[in-house]
């Protein structure tokens, strides 16, 4: 009999932020209070499953216990009649899915789908595991392609989001071969089909596919998209607004033509392709409604070249910039020339660009500086300026980065709701900055990524203050102990958190577990426990025994890409 021994809840903590000072800050005045509402304490626990979850998870499962009793009369009729066996399979798929479209409401289809993919995944896993050493591999694949063969109960026109790369390798190919049946589908990702290795034979299958997907607003297709399919996409999908075809080596300047007829088109990504400089500078140029190019480091020199050719182009619709390269002429030229700017992506290089130029972007919303130094090339001022309308702040890279800085970045950007630090160094500060901060630092912040080196003070002030904090992820560098976490929960309980990541401690044991469980309420995943080096096979089995045992609604499974 297995004995789990209940954590004691803490201690109920009310916590009180001093008043703001003026009228603009009154929102992080009204997001800073630490009143523990009352849904909170009903969230850490499962609640029932709603009916309509239950039902169609029961569907789910309907749909692979009736592939599992085919399995067998499908298997004996194969054996006398292979042929007869495909079409009794294909009347019994057929009329699955017309009791399926008829009886579950089209707004459902989506996640009748997630359920009957998860179920058919199961199915499968399980015929697997039945193959023994004298097991007869006829049967086994006779099994195995009822069970697949079901998956096509799904193509009907009420589906809308498909994405290959949450489905499982065993049920792609039916997807591929079906997706012309797909006719209400808004949301396509195709993955990376054969990686740009046999593009030609997967061109005639993509067109087959494309060609009645009229409604169709957002198309993923890496390595092997043609101009063919291109052109299919102009004559079929009128309504795509965003388009994805980076690393596809068949995409020239000849297919920016094709491109520019499509009338909505507000994103394409055309990294790792052959379009060379005059290809952006047409698309950019006739292409209207075009908001996002993606990563594109020659977007300095292109804006430079259009500025020379055809000033009348002025102003571009551009509204996020990614380049690895720029020099200062260049992003003085993006400010002129693309001033409706939301994101912006800068590799800084000190001989050739100043950060400063940036302030003059005044719908600026996100930024990522990559390679510079927070005080010497001027990050500060940049944030002085801007900070107030920032609502994403991505550093990678960036050295000089001390307590004084991280109390900087929560006065001037008041209104933040991500914040990375990636491969930064955080230095120790040489001289406190001993000023009362006028704003209480980091209220709005919603999710913190630290994959960076920082010291405990510097890890403390961050993790302290962000009070509303839904998502927090620490990487390798940081090594986090028992005592740090008992000293965090006492000041910030982290009752908003929602998914924590720690990616590795050889500190951490059971006592932080147990003291991150009973603090944070809201807590619904807490991975990567198997990289905690302390915690032995039996504590991460107890812990999952415990959330079981107390009905938390906590995941501690490692995640599978499909299931994201």
């Amino acid at each position: 009999m297995l004995t789990v021994t209940v954590f004691q809840p803490m201690s109920e903590r009310n916590y009180r932020v001093p008043p703001v000072g003026d009228a603009v800050r009154s929102r992080l005045q009204r997001s800073s209070r630490r009143v523990v509402p009352k849904k909170f304490i009903m969230s850490r626990h499962k609640q029932p499953k709603k009916l309509e979850h239950l039902a169609l998870n029961s569907l789910g499962d309907w749909v692979a216990k009736k592939a599992e009793m085919n399995m067998e009369p499908v298997a004996d009729m194969a054996q006398r009649d292979i042929s007869g066996a495909h079409i009794i399979l294909a009347k019994i798929v057929d009329s699955t899915r017309t009791f399926l479209e008829y009886n579950v409401p089209w707004m459902l289809h989506d996640l009748l789908a997630d359920q009957v993919i998860r179920a058919l995944t199961e199915l499968l896993d399980k015929i697997k595991k039945s193959l023994g050493f004298r097991g007869s591999m006829g049967k086994f694949v006779s099994q195995m392609n009822v069970a697949v063969k079901m998956a096509e109960v799904l193509f009907t026109k009420n589906l809308t989001y498909v994405s290959m790369d949450e489905i499982p390798k065993m049920l792609r190919s039916v997807y591929y071969i079906n997706m012309h049946k797909l006719t209400g589908l808004v949301y396509l990702n195709l993955g990376s089909l054969s990686g740009g290795w046999k593009t030609a034979d997967m061109e005639e299958s993509v067109v087959q596919a494309l060609q009645t997907l009229h409604c169709l607003k957002y198309l993923v297709i890496n390595y092997d998209c043609t101009d063919n399919i291109l052109k299919c996409i102009v004559q079929n999908c009128p309504k795509l607004e965003k388009l994805d075809i980076s690393s596809s080596k068949c995409i020239t300047n000849d297919s920016v033509n094709i491109m520019l007829k499509l009338m909505h088109l507000r994103s394409v990504q055309l990294y790792r392709t052959f379009v060379t400089l005059e290809g952006f500078t047409k698309l950019l140029i006739n292409c209207k409604t075009l908001e996002d190019l993606g990563r594109c480091d020659e977007i300095g020199k292109i804006l430079e070249y259009i500025d020379l050719t055809n000033s009348d182009a002025r102003p571009l619709n551009l509204k996020v910039y990614v380049s690895r390269y720029a020099t200062l002429h260049q992003l003085q030229l993006s400010v002129e020339m693309c001033p409706f700017i939301r994101s912006m992506t800068v590799f800084h290089n000190t001989l050739q660009n100043d950060l400063m130029v940036l302030i003059g972007l005044r719908d600026l919303r996100e930024l990522k500086l990559l390679s510079c130094d927070f005080y010497a090339d001027q990050v500060k001022q940049v944030l002085q300026v801007k900070g107030c309308n920032l609502a994403h702040l991505h550093l990678e890279h960036v050295d000089q980065i001390d307590l004084n800085a991280l109390m900087y970045i929560s006065q001037m950007c008041p209104l933040l709701e991500s914040m990375t630090f990636y491969n930064c160094t955080l230095i120790q500060h040489t001289s406190l900055y001993t000023k009362k901060l006028e704003i209480s630092p980091y209220r709005n912040l919603k999710k913190l990524t630290i994959v960076a080196k920082c010291t405990e003070e510097q890890l403390m002030f961050l993790l302290s203050n962000c009070l509303n904090v839904e998502f927090i992820q620490i990487g390798t560098a940081v090594q986090m102990t028992d005592d740090f976490v008992i000293k965090l929960l006492n000041k910030n309980p982290l009752i908003h958190l929602r998914e924590l990541r720690i990616m590795q401690s050889d500190f951490m044991t059971m006592t932080s577990v147990k003291s991150i469980v009973e603090s944070c309420m809201c807590l619904e995943v807490l991975v990567e426990l198997e990289s905690w080096t302390l915690l032995t096979e039996n504590d991460r089995e107890y812990i999952r025994d415990y959330i079981r045992v107390n009905n938390l609604n906590i995941n501690t499974a490692p995640i599978r890409r499909y299931d994201v």
